[in-house]
């Protein structure tokens, strides 16, 4: 029944991985620099398989009764979210 929960919650959070990708990407696509487009395309791919990584281990969590269904859901959205935003501010204009 968990399980189900956890899928539930995710199905509501999952479409928020969009704008969060958004909020990360504006800040190195405002950035320049002599890094090069292959660098950037690199981090992308690189930041993609980490936040699969990071909701595929929080769903494991929330599958085990580790976590809530709810906190399981949305906690990669939101540590990237706030992550996103911290690197927003931080962009030199």
């Amino acid at each position: 029944m968990v399980r189900l929960s956890v899928q539930f919650y995710r199905k509501f959070s999952f479409p928020l991985i969009a704008f969060v990708v958004t909020l990360i990407g504006i800040p190195f696509a405002l950035t320049t620099g002599g890094r090069g487009a292959i660098s950037g395309i690199a981090l992308s791919i690189g930041i993609g398989i980490i936040y699969w990584s990071l909701s595929s281990l929080f769903e494991a969590m929330g599958n085990l009764h580790q976590l809530p269904p709810v906190v399981a859901a949305w906690s990669p959205d939101l540590l990237f979210g706030l992550g996103g935003a911290y690197l927003l501010l931080r962009v030199r204009t």
